[in-house]
């Protein structure tokens, strides 16, 4: 049978802009950001970090993927261990890590104890309100630092991405 061809400029909804659906699994939209600030935390219970984004779903029944990429994670205490959680609003709605550790001798350790992490986590938030996802994190024992390479007067970037899907 002969192909057909659409073509069109904008699509959109009978009633507003937010109605038309999309196939499953479509990207409706990406929200970023970007956290560069050397930090630390001696908590032992989880704390802002400092990184966060806020994305406003156009569709209840929408998953978020959201995507958190650690820089220079750093833990100065021997046998401690550092752990990351992603909270939407206050709540804690994943725990992603318990890594990390000390390294006293550098020469033993190429990483120099210094940890790049990459988690992912899927929320269904059901809402179309703006939504914040932020990462937290706790420390076992000692001092847990963030974005600790640090090259002339540039931190390591730590960075949240969070992307509608239409389910």
């Amino acid at each position: 049978s002969p192909m057909s061809t659409l073509k069109v400029d904008t699509i959109q909804g009978k009633t507003t802009a937010g109605t038309v659906a999309m196939p499953s699994g479509s990207v409706i939209q990406v929200q970023r950001g970007e956290y560069r600030t050397y930090s630390n935390t001696t908590s032992t219970s989880y704390v802002a970090s400092g990184l966060s984004v806020n994305i406003t779903p156009k569709f209840t029944s929408s998953s978020i993927l959201v995507r958190v990429i650690i820089n220079g994670s750093y833990i100065n205490s021997n046998a401690k261990h550092s752990s990351f959680a992603l909270y939407r609003a206050s709540s804690n709605i994943a725990t992603l890590s318990t890594s990390g550790g000390y390294v006293a001798d550098f020469s033993d350790e190429p990483s120099y104890g210094t940890y790049s992490n990459v988690y992912e986590h899927i929320d269904s938030p059901s809402s179309t309100s703006q939504q914040t996802y932020a990462l937290y994190m706790a420390t076992s024992g000692g001092t847990l630092f963030l974005n600790n390479y640090n090259v002339g007067s540039t931190s390591s970037l730590t960075t949240i991405t969070a992307v509608e899907i239409s389910q």
